[in-house]
């Protein structure tokens, strides 16, 4: 009788197995549940590609670490525009620096449900509005359009050499920033600009002499920018965050003078500008005065650099700079400013004076020119002082004057001996458009908003073909490439059923 095989594996063998296994299975889930767990709290980011790195900017990470409430931000927007990834990538990094954003895309072609939803819950039916970001946050909304977005270069389409307009710049970090200081700050800053005398203002776009582009700076940091004419009125407004006295070229009067000074003293915070046409007037426009006794002196001169730190016999490039909060980003960096003059301490100072820091220096080689003439014109003489940096700008700062009130807190101001190097012309020049958002930063004690925020350069890469070249590149794409993986499997099917 033919002995029956023994099974190789016993039942309780298998059972043995099958619990081995489940077991095993159950330990790589639970550890891939834990890993996952730990990931999603504790991790880094690492980005390979130096192409499509977006490095957020210090000011940026410290707004953000510093939100409170909720923000949400809406991209409406078609996918298909060139600047949508851009948007969407630079808000990513955003959404990723805390949990208090929530982003959310909307295609308005692609998804016009959703679209229609969103246009009647934020009231933009029969706008006509497309490709826009919205920011919504504590009732309040902040919308930035796509042209606001980019700096064009439109020179080779106004010559006629081409009909294209370029990007250069991509200015969504600028305007993303200031949207969120907008709705995440209940209380809105209002900055007013005297008028009467010559002064540039900030509803004016003319390119040489316009300040609109530095209004357009006091928006991006949540600041609201007014008009004030102090005759007629009996004191500076009580909601003036800031003054700014930007290059009159005429006489102050004295009861403008007056409301100024008691302005000042009650813990004002102002920023005076000087034009060089206000040397014409051998009085002065009335304001070198009343700085005198903050311990500043308003030289009745031009500072002329040196032909190799120039551009112009007009240019003063800045490259030094005093240690300051204002400053402290800019020691690489340089300024550029027009017929600067000199604003510095004054050499007799009591123990109680405020505080005066300068901030910008001319070269060594720099030429204080005291020889005024009409235009304003400068000449040379022997009395001018030479081979000392010459103070351009300076801050003024005093806590509370005894037996005065200081109802708006301690008094900042920034002077600066040239106030074209702030207008639309020239406010794009090197660093000088920064330094402008600093300075307001500093005078409102908006410390931790003191850093560097400008537009970023846009690379474009261009592959120039002719019309034969292109045939060419089409043929192999689209039967060259799958000619090729054809033949490759026809050779390997062809060896293997050898």
């Amino acid at each position: 009788m033919e002995e029956r095989e023994r099974p190789s594996f016993s039942a309780a063998r298998k059972w043995l197995f099958s619990l081995h296994f489940l077991l095993t299975l159950g330990g790589l889930l639970a550890m891939l549940a834990m890993l996952n767990y730990l990931a999603a709290r504790h991790y880094g980011r690492f980005d390979w590609s130096a192409a499509s790195r977006i490095e957020l900017s210090p000011l940026t990470e410290r707004v953000l670490a510093g939100l409170t409430n909720d923000i949400k931000v809406i991209i409406y927007f078609d996918r298909d525009e060139p600047l949508y990834h851009s948007v969407a990538g630079l808000l990513k990094e955003y959404k990723l620096r805390t949990p208090r954003l929530s982003v959310e895309t909307v295609d308005y072609r692609h998804d016009p449900a959703k679209a229609t939803l969103i246009q009647a819950t934020y009231k933009f039916t029969g706008t006509g509005q497309k490709n826009f970001i919205l920011f919504d946050g504590n009732g309040r909304l902040r919308v930035v359009e796509q042209k606001l977005l980019s700096d064009l270069d439109l020179s080779a389409l106004t010559s006629g050499q081409s009909r294209e307009v370029r990007r250069t710049h991509f200015r969504g970090e600028m305007e993303f920033t200031s949207a969120i200081l907008s709705v995440s700050n209940p209380r809105t800053l209002k900055a007013y600009f005297l008028t009467g005398h010559g002064e540039h203002q900030p509803d004016n776009d003319d390119g040489v002499g316009g300040y609109s582009e530095f209004a357009r700076v006091l928006y991006e940091n949540n600041v609201q920018a007014g008009s004030l004419r102090l005759t007629g009125v009996s004191d500076v407004p009580a909601d003036c965050s800031a003054l700014i006295i930007a290059g009159p070229t005429s006489s102050l009067l004295p009861e403008e003078l007056e409301k100024i000074e008691r302005y000042l003293r009650q813990g004002g915070r102002a920023f005076i500008l000087f034009h060089f046409a206000s040397l014409n007037r051998r009085e002065g426009t009335g304001l070198e005065d009343i700085l005198k006794k903050w311990g500043v002196f308003v030289g009745r001169n031009l500072v002329r650099e040196s032909p190799q730190n120039r551009k112009s016999i007009h240019d003063v490039v800045v490259t030094r700079y005093n240690v300051h909060a204002i400053t402290r980003p800019f020691h690489s960096s340089t300024l550029h400013l027009v017929l600067p003059r000199s604003v510095g301490p004054t050499l007799a100072r009591g123990a109680d004076a405020a505080k005066v820091e300068p901030l910008a220096l001319s070269s060594e080689e720099a030429r204080v020119l005291t020889d005024i003439r009409s235009g304003p014109v400068a000449r040379e003489s022997a009395t001018d002082v030479t081979g000392t940096n010459v103070p351009l700008i300076v801050a003024v700062e005093q806590g509370t004057v005894p037996g005065v009130s200081a109802e708006r807190g301690s008094t900042r101001m920034v002077i600066a001996g040239d106030s074209r190097f702030l207008d639309n012309e020239m406010i794009a020049s090197v660093a000088n458009r920064d330094f402008a958002g600093h300075v307001i930063n500093w005078l409102l004690a908006r410390n931790e908003l003191l850093g560097t925020l400008g537009p970023r350069p846009i690379k474009e890469y261009k592959l120039l073909m002719t019309a034969g070249q292109l045939q060419s590149a089409r043929w192999i794409l689209l039967a060259g490439l799958p000619s090729a993986v054809l033949l490759l499997g026809g050779l390997v099917w062809f060896r293997r059923r050898r």
